[in-house]
C-alpha cells in the first residue's frame, strides 16, 4: 500500500542501446509523429474536447485533425521534432507551398503546433516513476491560416499549448460565425 512515507522508487526504463521487442513496427520518425499527436491529444482530453485526426494519406487540407467546439471545429496541424530546446523565444519551422495555399483557404481558424522534445531518443520522452509518468515534452501554437506566401512559421515560445489556449481557440472559431 502507498504511503506518503513510501521512499521514491526509481523504474527503470529502457535505453536505446537495449534491444527493443521483435513486435517494434515504428521507426524513430514514425514514433516521433505518432508521440506528437498523442501529446496533443493529451491536452484536448485534459480540456475535455474531442480530436478528429485525419486519416493517414487523406491529409489533403495539410491538417492532422480536427478539435471539436460546440460552435465548430478547428483544424490542426501538428509537428513534432527534437531539433529545438523548450526554452528559448520561438522556433521556426518551414512552411511548404501546398500547406500555406490549403490553411490560406480554410474558413475556420488552422493551428500548427510544434511538439519539442529536449532529447532524441525515444526512450527519453517518457520517465516512469513510482509518482506517475511524466512526458518530456512541451507544445507551442501559432494560427497559420492567414500565413503569407513566402512565409515560414514562427512559433513564439510564449504561445504555450494548454488548457486555457483552447479557451481562446474557441472563441476565435465562434468569430468565424458572427457578423463583423
Amino acid at each position: 500500500m502507498d504511503t506518503p512515507e513510501d521512499p521514491q522508487v526509481d523504474i527503470p526504463s529502457p535505453r536505446a542501446d537495449d534491444t527493443l521487442p521483435a513486435v517494434t513496427v515504428l521507426g524513430d520518425k514514425a514514433c516521433k509523429a505518432r508521440f506528437g499527436v498523442a501529446y496533443v491529444r493529451a491536452i484536448f482530453s485534459q480540456a475535455g474536447f474531442p480530436f478528429k485526426e485525419t486519416s493517414p494519406d487523406e491529409d489533403a487540407m495539410a491538417v492532422d485533425g480536427d478539435i471539436d467546439f460546440l460552435t465548430a471545429s478547428a483544424r490542426v496541424q501538428i509537428k513534432c521534432s527534437s531539433q529545438f530546446k523548450i526554452s528559448g523565444r520561438s522556433a521556426t519551422w518551414p512552411a511548404e507551398v501546398h500547406w500555406r495555399d490549403r490553411w490560406n483557404k480554410s474558413k475556420i481558424p488552422v493551428y500548427f503546433v510544434l511538439v519539442i522534445l529536449e532529447k532524441d531518443d525515444r526512450f527519453d520522452w517518457v520517465e516512469h516513476h513510482s509518482n506517475g509518468t511524466d512526458q518530456q515534452a512541451a507544445a507551442f501554437w501559432v494560427r497559420v491560416d492567414g500565413i503569407g506566401p513566402t512565409e515560414n512559421i514562427v512559433i513564439a515560445k510564449d504561445q504555450r499549448l494548454t488548457i486555457d489556449t483552447l479557451n481562446q481557440w474557441a472563441e476565435e472559431v465562434e468569430e468565424c460565425f458572427s457578423p463583423r
